[in-house]
């Protein structure tokens, strides 16, 4: 294992997967702009050719308590919060590997965002969702709401932004905040689904991404995704792939 240590956030690398901490549990990893443009830099930087996972967590028991409030000045000014949050989420968005959030304790506020802009969320029992934006008098960035609602539906959006509750991780696994739940810390359970991963062809995890996202847009092009489906079947990489599988199985 490898690693790298910043201020902010502190990277791992083991085995194709890339485990990306935010490191600030004297402040409950509080989402700074320093925070978020290094977990910009990482996601950027970090993920290589041969990564095949991503693994977003927090240190000391924590997820992350949401935006720092010493960054935030209650004025417009504040669009350059959103505007780092927003940044975060379309790297994560766009990487080509599959991205998981490992979630124990608070994830709060913006941090509710940048782990449903992942593609699947564990999060242990301890887990709590709350993005009290309501409260501090904000409409919340338009385009993350539009993400919520196509992601966890149009329920589930009005408990965190309107009602504002609170919803621990079996309240979060029905509303489809996270993906599952697990007894012991997340990050564990997190790794073993990453190691999946390994055996997956790049373009194929890439492309399919890319086809939910374009779903998602509302940009989807029948024509274009069957034009890349025939791409794929004659790729050299599956090509490989099907020769080595029946070879093993004796064909």
């Amino acid at each position: 294992m490898v690693g790298l240590m910043t201020e902010s956030i502190r990277v791992t690398q083991e085995a194709g997967t890339v485990s990306i901490f935010l490191n600030r549990p004297e402040r409950r990893n509080a989402l700074s702009l320093a925070l978020l443009a290094r977990l910009s830099d990482a996601l950027s930087s970090e993920v290589e050719e041969d990564t095949t996972a991503v693994i977003i967590s927090g240190s000391g028991g924590t997820f992350s308590a949401g935006a720092d409030l010493a960054d935030l000045t209650g004025t417009v000014e504040d669009l350059q919060m959103d505007d780092a949050i927003e940044k975060v989420t379309r790297s994560i968005l766009d990487l080509p590997v599959p991205v998981i959030a490992a979630v124990d304790g608070p994830c709060m506020g913006g941090a509710v965002d940048l782990a449903l802009s992942c593609d699947h969320r564990i999060a242990s029992q301890d887990a709590i969702f709350q993005v009290p934006a309501a409260r501090l008098g904000l409409l919340y960035n338009p385009a993350a709401v539009v993400r919520m609602r196509k992601r966890i539906g149009r329920d589930a959006v009005v408990r965190i932004l309107i009602l504002g509750e609170r919803l621990d991780a079996t309240a979060a696994l029905q509303a489809g905040i996270v993906s599952s739940v697990v007894e012991d810390a997340s990050y564990l359970a997190a790794m073993e689904l990453a190691r999946l991963c390994a055996g997956n062809i790049r373009l194929s995890v890439a492309s399919t991404k890319r086809l939910l996202n374009s779903i998602d847009n509302d940009d989807y092009d029948p024509a274009e995704w069957e034009e890349r489906r025939l791409e794929s079947l004659s790729s050299p990489e599956r090509r490989v792939r099907v020769e080595a599988v029946k070879k093993r199985h004796g064909y």
